[in-house]
């Protein structure tokens, strides 16, 4: 199963966290967005749920962007 942006975007937004979206692009850093380290976390188990796939620990913080998460999971 593939994740479009879209998909990805719902679960952001789904997550709860603290991101400022009008700061957020596909290459923006979360962490430049407002966004912590559990805020992260939160997205990622959204992806893992969505996907039914496990991300590996030492791969989360690559995973910093949109694209970068895209990139990975499809």
């Amino acid at each position: 199963m593939t994740l479009t942006n879209d998909e990805l975007m719902d679960i952001i937004r789904d997550a709860d966290t603290q991101i400022d979206f009008s700061k957020l692009d596909a290459d923006t850093p979360f962490d430049s967005a407002n966004a912590d380290s559990l805020d992260l976390m939160n997205i990622l188990l959204g992806v893992q749920e969505k996907l039914d796939i496990e991300i590996p620990d030492d791969e989360v913080e690559n995973l910093n962007t949109v694209n970068k998460i895209l990139s990975y999971v499809n």
